[in-house]
Parts: C-alpha cells; sequence; structure tokens
C-alpha cells in the first residue's frame, strides 16, 4: 500500500468523535456494463448536486476529514469533475483525494490529472483479470483501455498514488495471480477484493452477480493466489489479503469497516457500514443531523458486535 494511504486508513473510533473518510458517489451514469454492478442499467440517471456536496464539505461535522474518495458510476463522464474536485480542495485543504474508475477515457482522465494537485490525490482503475475483464465489465476493449490509462498515468504522473484492484468474482478467480503478475511488470501497484452484499449504490437495481458466490474449489485457488501474491511481493493491500487468507481458513477476523468513514450515495442515503442499514438522507437533512442521530448509533453499536467475517467476502476499506 501506497505509504499515504497508511496514513489515512480511519481508526476505530475517531478519537473527535467525527468522521475521517467521506465517500460520495457522484453520479450513477456509467460506460461499462459490469456483471457484479446494477448502476449502469438504473433507468433515472443522476448526479450528486455540486452546491449540496459543497455545503456538506463545509458543515462542522466534516471538519476532520482526511480523506475525500469520489466514485460512481464513473466520475470521469461528469463535464464538470473538476468542480467537485475544486470545492474539495477548496473546503478540505488538507484531505487527500482519491477517485475510483474504470479507466475508460484515457485522455479525459489525463486532462484532468494534468490540473490537479498530484502530491494529495490517488486513482484507483478497476481491472479485472487479463483474460476476463471484458466479460465482466461487458465492453470489448475496456482491458486495452485502462491499461493504456494506468500507463499514462504512470508515465505523466510517477509520484502520484496509482493502483489498479481486481474484484474477485467466479468468472476471474483462476486468474488472480497472472494479473498481478502483469501489473507488477507494468510498475503498477495492484490490489484484491472479494464481492460484497452490500445495502447501498451497487446493489440497487439487479444484477447478474448480486453477492459472493464462490464455490470451495475456488475459495482454495484464492487462497493459495493469495499467498503466492505475498510471497512475491506483488499485492499493495498485504493487510487485507491476510486477513482474506485467515478467514477463508475458518479464523475470525476483525472487520475493517470504521464509524469515522461515510458513504453518501448520488439518491443522498447515508452508510456508515454498507452492509447495515442507511442512517439518513442528506436530500433531507443536514449531514451533521445524520452524525448525531440515534439511527447512527445503533449503526455504531450493530458494528460493534459484527459477525459479517463468517460470510464469503470481507469488508473493503478502500473503494
Amino acid at each position: 500500500m501506497h505509504p499515504l494511504l497508511i496514513r489515512l486508513l480511519p481508526s476505530w473510533p475517531a478519537m473527535h468523535g467525527k468522521p475521517e473518510k467521506l465517500i460520495v458517489e457522484l453520479t450513477n451514469h456509467c460506460n461499462l456494463k459490469c456483471k457484479m454492478c446494477g448502476i449502469w442499467a438504473e433507468p433515472r440517471k443522476k448526479i450528486f448536486p455540486l452546491d449540496l456536496f459543497s455545503n456538506i464539505l463545509q458543515d462542522p461535522a466534516m471538519k476532520h476529514l482526511r480523506h475525500i474518495a469520489l466514485t460512481g458510476g464513473e466520475p470521469f463522464l461528469l463535464p464538470n469533475l473538476e468542480e467537485y474536485y475544486a470545492v474539495a480542495r477548496k473546503h478540505a485543504p488538507q484531505a487527500h483525494i482519491s477517485i475510483s474508475t474504470n479507466g475508460y477515457l484515457t485522455e479525459r482522465t489525463m486532462r484532468f490529472l494534468r490540473e490537479a494537485n498530484q502530491r494529495l490525490l490517488s486513482v484507483f482503475i478497476s481491472y479485472d483479470g487479463m483474460k476476463s475483464h471484458d466479460t465482466i465489465r461487458g465492453v470489448e476493449g475496456s482491458a486495452r483501455r485502462l491499461l493504456e490509462t494506468a500507463q499514462a498515468i504512470r508515465k505523466e504522473c510517477p509520484r502520484m498514488a496509482l493502483g489498479l484492484k481486481l474484484t474477485i468474482t467466479p468468472y476471474n478467480a483462476g486468474e488472480i495471480l497472472d494479473t498481478a503478475k502483469q501489473c507488477k511488470s507494468l510498475g503498477i501497484p495492484f490490489r484484491i477484493k472479494t464481492m460484497e452484499k452490500i445495502k447501498c449504490h451497487q446493489n440497487r437495481y439487479p444484477s447478474e452477480i448480486s453477492e459472493p458466490d464462490y464455490s470451495d474449489e475456488m475459495v482454495d485457488s484464492i487462497i493459495t493466489q493469495a499467498r503466492e501474491m505475498l510471497l512475491m511481493g506483488i499485492g499493495t493491500n498485504t493487510s487485507y489479503i491476510r486477513k482474506l487468507i485467515r478467514k477463508y481458513e475458518g479464523r475470525t477476523v476483525k472487520c475493517t469497516c470504521s464509524p469515522a468513514q461515510l458513504f453518501i450515495g448520488v439518491d443522498g442515503d447515508v452508510y456508515l457500514c454498507r452492509r447495515k442499514d442507511s442512517i439518513g438522507n442528506v436530500l433531507r437533512q443536514h449531514i451533521s443531523e445524520i452524525w448525531d442521530s440515534s439511527g447512527k448509533e445503533k449503526v455504531v453499536g450493530q458494528m460493534k458486535t459484527c459477525e459479517e467475517w463468517r460470510g464469503r467476502s470481507l469488508s473493503y476499506i478502500y473503494e
């Protein structure tokens, strides 16, 4: 993991009692058709209001933010993504900003990055396997496009934090290690994550794959490849990988989800843990009211006694 991102891990609990990380779904517009996500198929397309985004960041509850994560849909489809970035920079000047993308729009991405403060910025690009990416993402040529984007970023922005991330599905469970080796050969950090059964954005609308469905054979393969990644030093989220191995071996693993982390969907729903119910909606309430609500405290209590580690996925702290 990039040294900067290690310092950005939300604590449990935050000593000041306020959010340290804010994840915002800026849009449900998307140019791919992923099998494990229904966002692209949602009939009503939305964009998170820029003025609301600004108001949230100015709320006293947000004054301790260390990390703002912008996600979608596909953020780079927004013609005014620069405005959201500028608002975040203005109201949280010391916060790190990360953007999750499918990497399809190379020129749009590079145009944005050339104008951004790369010292406090990171980009995570989804890459779901050397062989299976295009099948999983539903658009032919999408793997080639994302690799072009990643290599362009590495060339023009060599000091900026960059990572390729693979979401493990039944389609690509056997090609984790080969994909990791490819990324290492390209000099681009690589990480993995399991599927999660969540209640927010990706599962608002039906998708072909809606929850972890790994056979025992797949789990054995995942463990073998994960161990090899650790031995070869080619997985950047090593703590997550070790926890994943321990969990699949039947040992207790502490959830990495933190009550110092908030997710806000494009529909305004707010989550502490995306496996739990929403704690409010910013289209109807101020974020500080939601943060101080009994609904939030109820979910915090649930998180403290959560046993979700028993499933076949593991909470993933980064988008």
